[in-house]
């Protein structure tokens, strides 16, 4: 996969000054689009610092499950009606209800006054699987190892992304080979449906992924504690903070 990949939101659950919630912004070398992976709280940073669109008039915007610190974001939608923007999640294909259906229980009054219908958003499924989004290849597989399933996302053989995850011997599978493997990492003590540091490292040990990236980390996470516990299991680890470029490490 030739492209830049920015993460917009390094954290979970609370924004912090240091963090915003999940959110990652690909940028494929060819074309007019962009694609960010999930709508945390760190989607506002394409409304704030609209240069990281770097001109892209299309915006893809794939949804890996729907808790809420990775779909507030999408409000936020509303001051980027100059772009084409297209909404994908998993509502058909991990809980037998239309994507379009869960995001109408929050995008309606009295949470929200406007849809993303009246937004002239369209929504869509992502299943797993692979597909093309924006002539990029992606594959799309469910992680039933969090407290609702989610969806791990690998871009080629540059990067995969698994957030709200633990540690699944299926994700070895999915992310063998792989350059960078960016993993949830929360803890110690873990929160249900999370991976440690060390769980996440050996993931990626075991996947013979060359760099390890702990996304979606605590709000007051201790760093180094983090960085310690993993890079005692696996010799390139970085622990994600907001504006990483992820394919530099």
């Amino acid at each position: 996969m030739e492209a830049t990949a920015t993460i917009l939101g390094s954290g979970g659950f609370i924004p912090t000054g240091r963090r915003e919630t999940s959110s990652l912004l690909i940028l494929p070398e060819d074309g007019d689009a962009a694609i960010v992976v999930d709508a945390g709280t760190g989607i506002r940073r394409l409304i704030t610092d609209r240069a990281l669109l770097a001109g892209r008039t299309r915006l893809e915007v794939l949804l890996t499950h729907f808790h809420i610190d990775h779909v507030c974001g999408l409000a936020y939608l509303t001051e980027l009606g100059d772009l084409d923007v297209r909404v994908h999640g998993p509502g058909a294909a991990l809980y037998d209800v239309p994507t379009a259906d869960v995001l109408a229980r929050l995008f309606t009054h009295p949470v929200m006054p406007v849809s993303l219908p009246e937004l002239g958003i369209p929504v869509g499924e992502l299943r797993p699987g692979e597909i093309d989004i924006a002539g990029v290849a992606v594959r799309a597989r469910r992680q039933d190892r969090h407290t609702d399933p989610t969806l791990g996302l690998r871009f080629g053989d540059a990067l995969v992304w698994c957030t709200d995850t633990m540690e699944d011997p299926g994700t070895v599978d999915f992310a063998r080979g792989v350059r960078v493997l960016g993993h949830d990492s929360w803890g110690p003590p873990a929160a249900p449906g999370h991976a440690e540091p060390a769980a996440a490292a050996q993931v990626a040990v075991d996947a013979g992924a060359e760099h390890l990236v702990l996304i979606h980390v605590p709000p007051t996470a201790d760093e180094a504690d983090l960085q310690a516990r993993a890079a005692a299991v696996h010799p390139h680890v970085t622990v994600a903070t907001d504006l990483l470029q992820l394919l530099d490490v």
